[in-house]
């Protein structure tokens, strides 16, 4: 009793008190007050909630989309370029003209040498020639290996190797004497196949040096197509390169931008762009898309999926599947090339549990959300079965419960920002 009396004493005027206390007096009390403060600490620490962003499980809508860039193009776009490596001559047409197919566009003066063009055309004999070889040698070719099937068929239905009932004899037909007309049937089956694609080549090659002819010959260029002519850039008196496809690019090395071009700019547009293996099944045509065109100041229109390829094309090991989306409506603002931004909505679902995308982690070979656990104050993990993602959210099929509070991210745990499609 008389202990706690002199520390009510004490407690009044602590500071005062503590100064007149013996210097024993005072290391007790430091002591006494730095085991006070650790316990308090450990409390305190014992019952304190985790710094982190939560989030709530709650039933909403969600919306996914697959984004991608693409450019505007125009179905009644033709990019017309000179057959004749020369300089204009004439120039019978404007800019924004309207030209029916057949109409005379431009002329065009070759400025090859005679040599030149000798030699051009002796290349075109060339290569003609090359091909009716190659035409001529397939048919000796084919003739041999109906010979060669003929024989075999022969053996193979003799007695010999087949039973009466048309069934092989296994055992004979292991001989060399049966394997050896097989195996020439064999050989000349595969020579025939080869000399197609040869003549496939000399085909090629027959195109090409046409064209390489041709680019030597004066020409008068007429319109592929009707509409309304755009981007010419050239004069009378300007030089061209041939350069009408392909095939008179890779003769010259070469790729030389057209001489103008004829678009129907009454028809519709629409956007191509390259999906890969991951987002292709997720698209199917009818699918609404949302279209961002960068130089309209991301103003934004809406798009339908017309066109979804079904095998894909490979591009260096990588393989990429066209897919073509058609504008709704008609903007003059809108230019062919433009590059665009697209959302294509390939799935939505309504009335589901959602939580933020960023609280799905990988968790065992599967997903899961994490929760603070009140009672052992740790971070647990819950595993969970996911269903589509949308910009922001992710629909939760199994795991979870309406009003359930999640572990968005802790802290520098990056959060997924929406898109265009809001949830």
């Amino acid at each position: 009793m008389k202990k706690l009396k002199s520390a009510f004493i004490f407690l009044k005027n602590p500071i005062g008190n503590f100064r007149k206390s013996s210097i024993r007096n005072r290391i007790l009390i430091i002591i006494c007050l730095i085991i006070i403060a650790l316990f308090v600490n450990s409390v305190l620490r014992a019952n304190k909630v985790p710094d982190y962003e939560k989030d709530t499980v709650k039933k909403g809508s969600i919306t996914q989309i697959v984004s991608e860039t693409g450019n505007v193009k125009s179905a009644g776009r033709v990019d017309v370029s000179s057959t004749t490596t020369g300089i204009i001559e004439e120039i019978y047409t404007n800019n924004g003209d309207s030209v029916t197919t057949g109409q005379n566009l431009f002329k065009v003066r070759a400025i090859a040498t005679e040599q030149e063009k000798a030699s051009a055309y002796a290349g075109y004999l060339s290569a003609k020639s090359t091909l009716d070889a190659a035409n001529a040698m397939l048919f000796t070719l084919q003739s041999q290996m109906f010979t060669a099937w003929d024989k075999y068929k022969e053996l193979a239905e003799s007695d010999e190797y087949a039973n009466d009932d048309g069934t092989a004899k296994t055992q004979q037909r292991t001989l060399p004497e049966f394997h050896i007309p097989e195996k020439d049937w064999f050989a000349a089956e595969a020579k025939y196949k080869n000399q197609q694609a040869v003549i496939k080549q000399a085909e090629a090659a027959v195109n090409a040096a046409f064209l390489a002819y041709q680019a030597t010959q004066n020409s008068i260029t007429t319109s592929p197509t009707s509409g309304t002519v755009a981007n010419l850039s050239v004069n009378v008196g300007d030089s061209v390169q041939a350069g009408g496809n392909a095939q008179a690019a890779l003769l010259t090395g070469v790729s030389p931008k057209p001489v103008l071009t004829v678009a129907n700019v009454s028809q519709d547009f629409s956007v191509e762009l390259t999906l890969n293996e991951t987002d292709i099944p997720k698209v199917k045509e009818g699918q609404k898309a949302k279209i961002e065109v960068d130089a309209l100041g991301d103003r934004q229109f809406d798009g339908i999926v017309t066109h979804v390829d079904s095998i894909g094309t490979d591009n260096s090991g990588v393989i990429t599947y066209n897919v073509v989306i058609s504008l709704l409506g008609t903007d003059t603002d809108i230019r062919p090339g433009m590059t665009v931004g697209i959302e294509i909505e390939v799935d939505r679902r309504k009335d589901v549990l959602t939580v933020s995308s960023s609280a799905i982690k990988p968790y065992k070979g599967g997903r899961a959300v994490r929760v603070y656990d009140k009672k052992t104050k740790k971070i647990d993990f819950i595993p969970v079965t996911p269903g589509i993602k949308g910009d922001s959210r992710t629909e939760i099929k199994k795991g979870l419960t309406e009003g359930q509070e999640i572990v968005v991210s802790l802290p520098n745990e990056e959060i997924s920002r929406p898109g265009l499609f809001g949830n």
